[in-house]
């Protein structure tokens, strides 16, 4: 699973880079996945085993690379997820609050 916002979607990366400059203390934990990642990681959901919420295999935003994960306190994340939507994006919310995407 990618990390790199070199791995999102060119006209998301510019984007992505600003968000996190804005609070620069986080983590990017994931970025494009591939259909098996995200398989791996529904299935984890469905087991109980995930604290955030992972969409189906071939409805991940993540597999396009129009979308990321960061992690920041939760106060971080709420002024981050404001911002974003601001913007035009579309961020997870409450429920999944490292969620960013196009």
């Amino acid at each position: 699973m990618s990390a790199s916002i070199s791995t999102l979607h060119p006209q998301l990366q510019p984007w992505a880079r600003w968000l996190i400059n804005l609070y620069p203390y986080g983590q990017l934990t994931s970025t494009r996945r591939s259909r098996a990642e995200q398989t791996q990681l529904y299935d984890a959901y469905l087991r109980g085993e995930s604290r955030f919420p992972a969409a189906p295999p071939g409805h991940s935003k993540h597999e396009l690379g129009l979308a990321f994960d960061y992690w920041a306190p939760a106060w971080a994340l709420r002024e981050l997820g404001r911002i974003w939507e601001s913007e035009g994006g579309t961020w997870g919310g409450e429920s999944d609050p490292i969620h960013f995407e196009a």
